[in-house]
């Protein structure tokens, strides 16, 4: 007994491909680096500034590991003016 190839089992006819997704893909891929291209070369805005230009975190003018001891602004957990905001990720990105 002869086995037929997985396409035949499956109901397509032999010899012919399936569309490839990838112009889809690319399509799609496109389009989201079209919405968001115009912001790169943006100024930095509202609480920007603070988190990002003036965080001595993000500047590394403080040692690394007061980015795991500091809010998303800079200042100390510990500290009575935290927002007590913890994302250590997001300033090591900006770092």
């Amino acid at each position: 007994m002869k086995r037929r190839p997985a396409q035949a089992a499956q109901g397509q006819p032999q010899g012919r491909k399936s569309p490839s997704a990838w112009p889809l893909y690319c399509l799609v891929g496109t389009v989201a680096i079209a919405c968001y291209v115009n912001g790169l070369n943006g100024d930095f805005v509202h609480d920007d500034i603070p988190a990002v230009t003036l965080n001595k975190d993000v500047l590394a003018i403080n040692p690394l590991s007061h980015v795991f001891k500091n809010d998303f602004w800079g200042t100390p957990m510990a500290d009575l003016a935290s927002h007590k905001s913890y994302r250590p990720l997001t300033i090591l990105t900006f770092r």
